[in-house]
């Protein structure tokens, strides 16, 4: 596994110290799913306090201590920026994704440590000096069944933002979600744990979802069967809406939507805002046809659904996030979106 050079210079300087450091979390996934590492997070186990560990980084690069109450120092050196933390134990104590006891503990084995993490694929880890894989959970199998699962019920739904993603990560990997991990995200989403999420986490995912995914609409399914369109009524009002089959045969609106979603991706810029605009945008576009659909006995319109769709859209945007200027961006983009056939 590739490691930069300046994550093994300090990795050199823990083993004189007698400790040990741990590549974990996503590099070690997207190491195995051959995609580009953006992010190296590195646990530390051997030290005794946080202290000696910020002493050790500020000899290579620049500390910053804003997360060292939760156990990680973020570690800057040439313009890049790591994450080192202790092993750590995280405790439900409050609402909220503020809401947990943190307890680090520099002796805790590897895999005490990993059962706190979401997924299996994203628990294993990476022994820099030994040059292994540690991987306590089987995530290396599940990747290569493209399984989605969670490692343990107890500490998952500690957190209710899993269940998002869960959500994202099946449709950006194209993995299918472990039948007793389905079970346990759908009870949470039944005994409501999602409604004390922030509207910024959820809309993280929603953007992860959009820009990340090859098939976002694998993951709008997931959150049809989920039952998390309760959250979303207007998205859940597309369900059924029948359309001319003459110029839609494949079916209802949300079909159809879902279908659009995925040709979008193919059009994307690289641009992030931009993409996203044009993701939500086309993700709206059809939020009108649930109250402006009429059957008729010879045809099925849906005369005014562009205008009818700008409040629909402003509700389920500001429903997951506050930046009003790409929401205000959107909305042209619903209300028009006939303009060019006309």
């Amino acid at each position: 596994m590739k490691i930069p050079e300046i994550i093994k210079t300090i990795s050199e300087q823990l083993k004189r110290e007698n400790a040990k450091a741990i590549v974990v979390g996503g590099a070690i996934r997207d190491h195995f799913l051959e995609l580009p590492i953006k992010d190296y997070d590195v646990e530390v186990y051997g030290l005794e306090s946080m202290d000696t560990l910020e002493g050790i980084l500020n000899n290579y690069g620049s500390v910053n201590l804003v997360g060292k109450s939760f156990g990680v120092l973020k570690f800057s050196y040439d313009g890049e920026e790591y994450d080192f933390s202790f092993p750590r134990t995280e405790q439900k104590v409050a609402l909220g994704h503020d809401g947990f006891l943190v307890r680090t503990n520099g002796s805790m084995s590897f895999k005490e440590a990993s059962r706190r993490r979401d997924f299996t694929i994203n628990a294993m880890g990476y022994d820099i000096e030994r040059q292994t894989f540690i991987d306590a959970y089987g995530g290396r199998e599940d990747i290569q069944k493209k399984l989605l699962r969670h490692i343990k019920s107890e500490t998952f739904i500690e957190d209710s933002l899993r269940v998002y993603r869960a959500v994202q990560f099946c449709a950006r990997f194209g993995y299918r979600l472990a039948d007793e991990t389905f079970e346990l995200c759908k009870q949470m989403v039944e005994q409501k744990m999602l409604e004390e999420l922030p509207k910024e986490r959820i809309y993280t995912e929603f953007t992860k979802l959009l820009l990340k995914s090859p098939k976002p609409s694998m993951g709008f399914e997931l959150m049809r069967e989920l039952n998390i369109l309760d959250y979303f009524p207007e998205l859940k009002a597309l369900i059924g809406v029948p359309q001319n089959p003459q110029w839609h045969p494949e079916g209802d609106v949300w079909t159809h939507t879902l279908m659009a979603v995925d040709k979008m991706v193919a059009f994307k810029t690289g641009n992030e805002k931009h993409d996203l605009k044009m993701m939500f945008g086309v993700l709206c576009h059809d939020f009108g046809k649930a109250t402006h659909t009429q059957i008729m006995p010879d045809k099925i319109t849906a005369i005014g659904h562009e205008k009818a769709g700008v409040e629909p859209t402003k509700k389920f945007l500001y429903r997951i996030t506050n930046e009003h200027d790409l929401i205000q961006s959107v909305l042209p983009l619903v209300e028009y979106h006939l303009a060019p056939s006309i």
